[in-house]
């Protein structure tokens, strides 16, 4: 069964259900015969942004301030459930075949390896996911992907990234790649069938991160 992680952004809440119902469309159950498991991880979103702005105006503490964060995430979780319908899950053992969404709270409660950092947000937790899962990772966003002089770049090394400064990435993504040696591909949202064509590996209008090399 082919494995995939499938970060789904929280900029995409208009286009969210979308994107899940297009991979539902082509992975669901009834194409089992394609044995793909796609484990959905939400992203923060606007449920996220409304905890950074307590974070600071309250001054809540790091720790705090991350559990009300992976709380974020759940909540956009459910808001994708009631759009789509789809199954969902609290742990990452024994995925199904077919399209999941990840309910993240409980299962990084109890692991809990990741630092309580605004640097560390839901795109370094689908990766951290994705390499327990032995997964391919697909950062879904609003974007086309990495951009160099307002132009997509097509390939790119971790190192390259690196050097480029911020970008639709949060700031541990990419040294997470390089340490763990993974790739990642970035594709917009906003255009459902590109993340199929990622998921099936074909060529996509997106930027493929090499952190292999």
């Amino acid at each position: 069964m082919k494995r995939v992680v499938v970060k789904l952004g929280g900029s995409l809440m208009e286009d969210a259900a979308a994107v899940v119902r297009s991979l539902s469309e082509n992975f669901g159950v009834t194409k089992a015969q394609d044995a793909f498991s796609i484990l959905i991880v939400p992203g923060g979103g606007s449920f996220a942004n409304e905890v950074r702005s307590a974070s600071e105006k309250y001054e809540i503490g790091d720790d705090a301030a991350h559990w009300m964060a992976i709380l974020a995430m759940e909540q956009y979780a459910y808001y994708v459930l009631d759009k789509t319908g789809i199954g969902s899950t609290d742990s990452i053992e024994k995925l199904p075949v077919g399209v999941t969404m990840l309910l993240p709270y409980r299962m990084l409660r109890e692991t809990d390896k990741l630092p309580h950092s605004w640097d560390v947000t839901s795109d370094t937790i689908a990766a951290w996911i994705a390499r327990k899962l032995d997964a391919r990772f697909i950062k879904v966003t609003d974007v086309d992907g990495v951009y160099a002089e307002d132009v997509v770049q097509t390939w790119m090394t971790v190192d390259e990234v690196l050097n480029m400064g911020p970008t639709c990435m949060d700031a541990t993504l990419p040294l997470f790649l390089k340490k763990y040696r993974m790739d990642c591909v970035i594709v917009n949202g906003k255009h459902p069938e590109r993340v199929v064509d990622a998921v099936i590996e074909k060529d996509v209008v997106g930027t493929h991160i090499k952190g292999n090399i």
